[in-house]
């Protein structure tokens, strides 16, 4: 049985982090692995109080629990950040055994095993978490997260940008339907959007007005599938973009109708008075006035052109070629008359 019980502590021994202190915690023991990560030789470990390798990172209320727990003659475990000789820090997973004798405890022993690189990609991991939590309730944006379960889209996730778009709160949500916070989804189409993302990895519907007893607003947005196998949708609310294209055609309507309007009332006597210069007998009139009749002519046309430049901006469509092309046609007509 002692052999069975030296050959474990020996295996032990050659992989983990091990020491034993007395009741001050002050080190009687330390194997080699404590040596080589501590970067402390065996006789300045041995004597010394065990904060000989605290790091300062944890608040000092962590000790006390732990010295209490141990004290009550309890296994303590948890992940201590210590620091080496050299400064340089590491994590160990730790398991703090108190020793018993005759019902009162004599000593610790304790038994660690580095988790630095596990530590480290925990952090980084919590630390991205956290980001994307802030960032996925902050931006305006609505962001909704989908499953598909048994062929359903189930809502697993719903920003506070959705919340506000939607009309909606993110407990009311979570865990429902698709199709029943949306009942809209079938008929506007947007649930071919999904399972597209789904079966491609992404997906974006074009602009769609999307309507149910909730919400009536105009949507434009993108799906993707993440690696959880989860589908995110982003999506934003364009209905007073929309509104504002509307106004802004409206009044380019406007617009064009004044033109058109102003263009025929200047452009028809101008083309009257080009039409009837063009009846004067120029042999039978003095040069004075042939000269003052070119510079009629020469002001007339430039008016003519002026008005034309004017049009051409005003209708540079495809429905203001026609316009144009009309106004040409009422200045032949003129030009006949």
């Amino acid at each position: 049985m002692k052999d069975k019980i030296y050959t474990y502590f020996d295996v032990l021994n050659q992989h983990s982090i091990i020491s034993a202190t007395n009741l001050k915690g002050e080190i009687n023991y330390v194997n080699d692995q404590f040596c080589k990560i501590s970067k402390y030789n065996e006789s300045e470990l041995i004597g010394a109080p065990h904060s000989i390798v605290n790091s300062g990172y944890h608040h000092k209320e962590y000790f006390k629990n732990l010295w209490r727990t141990i004290g009550r003659g309890k296994v303590w475990q948890g992940n201590i950040l210590n620091e080496a000789k050299d400064g340089s820090t590491y994590w160990v997973a730790t398991t703090i055994v108190p020793i018993i004798d005759q019902g009162k405890v004599k000593e610790y022993f304790s038994v660690r095993i580095e988790k630095s690189e596990e530590i480290r990609l925990e952090e980084e991991r919590n630390f991205h978490e956290r980001r994307f939590s802030q960032l996925f309730n902050h931006i305006n944006e609505g962001v909704i997260g989908i499953k598909k379960i048994d062929g359903k889209f189930i809502i697993t996730d719903f920003n506070r940008g959705a919340e506000k778009l939607d009309k909606t709160s993110k407990k009311d949500v979570l865990g429902k339907e698709v199709s029943s916070i949306y009942p809209g989804t079938d008929s506007g189409g947007f649930s071919d959007y999904i399972e597209e993302a789904f079966q491609k990895g992404h997906a974006s519907f074009p602009i769609l007005r999307y309507q149910d007893e909730r919400i009536d607003s105009w949507r434009k947005g993108e799906f993707y599938k993440l690696p959880n196998e989860e589908v995110v949708c982003v999506y934003n609310d364009i209905s007073e973009e929309i509104n504002q294209l509307e106004q802004l055609k409206k009044y380019n309507e406007k617009l064009e109708e004044i033109a058109f309007k102003a263009s025929h009332e200047v452009r028809a006597p101008v083309a009257s008075i080009l039409g009837l210069m063009q009846l004067i007998d120029f042999n039978d009139l003095s040069e004075v006035n042939k000269t003052a009749l070119e510079y009629m002519k020469d002001s007339v046309e430039k008016l003519d052109h002026t008005v034309r430049d004017i049009v051409k901006v005003s209708y540079d469509t495809e429905e203001g070629k026609e316009l144009f092309a009309k106004l040409s046609d009422l200045k032949k007509h003129y030009h006949k008359a």
